[in-house]
């Protein structure tokens, strides 16, 4: 049983030329703006076309360079009967490729049905004997079934790693390209693996042939956080739980941006919610558990907060979770002089605070020519293309410390840094008189 034909757009005559029976003008509206403008234009213009959302999977099936954000290319009008998923974001990989197989598989022909056969090869041995196993099941015909689904699940060895770089190996992919090429009628082929090398043959041909879905968290950190915030966007309106942007910035700086954890305490969320149709930061607190980046988030925050017992009960879990001290105090002193450019831009008036219902917000404005040249070239990063939200949390931070506590913070810091490199003290006690001292004096 295959799923429903998929909506193709069919160009004809340029860009302003759409055929298609089936989708509304407003639809194609913004696939006209895919063509000329590229996804990143097109995603301004539509909420939901964004890195993460498998909104347009089964409806805009244009190449695109944004298909590593998970739109989906399809390089054929007629049916499909080959699926590639692949990427490094593991959760949505599995997902795509399980809802692919249960929408092919009816449940009455689980058994009989569907063939799995198990991709991940550490030898070239290995290699070897799962792709002659993938081509025998795709010219064996269905048991009492004239449809057969042949699932080549977490294929290891279609890049350019020790396995996939075997003469042999190659030699058995390209039999399996020449298979799937030509596949007998009532096969489906659906692959998923971690990482595929678009120089492959084998690429090329599910290209060509059939459908690609690519799910890749972006490698810098900027993109993979903006992946992580439509991800969880994406998930909250499927559930129609409203959550306000300084709050899903909260839960994701607590969890990280790996997709089956994002998941995991979503869902956790959610039954801590009940009947409740809003989230707070209250709740992220409550529920969420911190990874191991998020904690070392806590202890800055712990700290900018002049909260000593939150600080030290942090501090605690990261020795337990074998944090090295010295990264601790390096958090710490970039915390330090995070506060003390805020500081001194709120004394210059540099930095407006403003306040809705959504949280306090800060903004950079009014620089003078010494604040521009501070901003874009001395820092490290420039503070004004910082998130609002997040800027609004070093103001309100930076206005529990003076410039002369931050600067006894940075001597203690230096001292403490030197104590851990040079003295016989447990690191543990080391750093936590260091939170005593920088925390345990109210600042006046």
């Amino acid at each position: 049983m295959a799923p429903p034909e998929p909506l193709c757009i069919r160009r004809f005559g340029g860009a302003e030329g759409f055929s298609s029976g089936l989708c509304s003008p407003e639809f194609s509206h913004h696939a006209t703006c895919a063509l000329r403008m590229g996804c990143r234009k097109a995603r301004e213009t539509e909420p939901h076309f964004a890195p993460g959302v498998d909104i347009l999977h089964d409806w805009l099936l244009i190449p695109s360079r944004s298909s590593r954000y998970g739109l989906t290319i399809m390089a054929k009008s007629e049916k499909t009967h080959i699926y590639l998923i692949f990427g490094n974001d593991d959760y949505q990989v599995a997902q795509k490729a399980r809802a692919i197989v249960d929408g092919l598989v009816p449940p009455d022909n689980a058994v009989f049905g569907l063939e799995t056969i198990d991709g991940a090869a550490d030898t070239v041995a290995a290699a070897q004997e799962c792709i002659g196993k993938a081509v025998e099941a795709l010219q064996t015909l269905g048991f009492m079934s004239t449809q057969k689904v042949v699932w080549f699940k977490d294929v290891s060895f279609l890049t350019d790693n020790v396995v996939g770089r075997s003469e042999s190996v190659k030699t058995k992919l390209a039999g399996l390209t020449d298979v799937i090429k030509a596949l007998p009628e009532g096969v489906e082929l659906i692959v998923s693996s971690p990482k595929v090398d678009k120089r492959y043959a084998f690429y090329k041909a599910c290209k060509q042939h059939g459908v690609t879905h690519e799910y890749a968290v972006p490698e810098r950190a900027y993109e993979a956080e903006r992946y992580a915030l439509n991800f969880v966007r994406g998930r909250l309106s499927e559930k129609s739980i409203s959550m306000h942007g300084n709050v899903i910035q909260l839960f994701i700086e607590r969890v990280g941006y790996d997709t089956s954890r994002l998941v995991s305490e979503l869902d956790k969320l959610l039954v801590f919610l009940g009947d409740r149709k809003q989230a707070g930061e209250d709740d992220v607190m409550a529920i969420t558990a911190s990874s191991r980046d998020a904690l070392i988030w806590d202890l800055s925050d712990a700290f900018g907060d002049r909260d000593l017992t939150r600080a030290i009960a942090v501090m605690r879990q990261l020795f337990f979770q074998k944090e090295h001290p010295i990264g601790m105090i390096r958090t710490l002193e970039n915390r330090v002089r995070d506060l003390t450019i805020y500081r001194e831009g709120l004394r210059r008036k540099w930095i407006v605070v403003s306040s809705s219902s959504r949280g306090q917000s800060a903004k950079w404005v009014g620089l003078p020519p010494e604040g521009e040249q501070l901003c874009s070239s001395v820092m490290a990063s420039d503070p004004r293309k910082m998130h609002p939200f997040r800027a609004g949390i070093l103001a309100k931070q930076a206005r529990r410390f003076s410039l002369n506590a931050l600067q006894t913070c940075r001597e203690a810091l230096l001292a403490a840094h030197e104590e851990l490199v040079s003295s016989a003290a447990p690191d543990q006690l080391t750093m936590e008189v260091l939170l005593v001292k920088m925390l345990g004096t109210k600042e006046e």
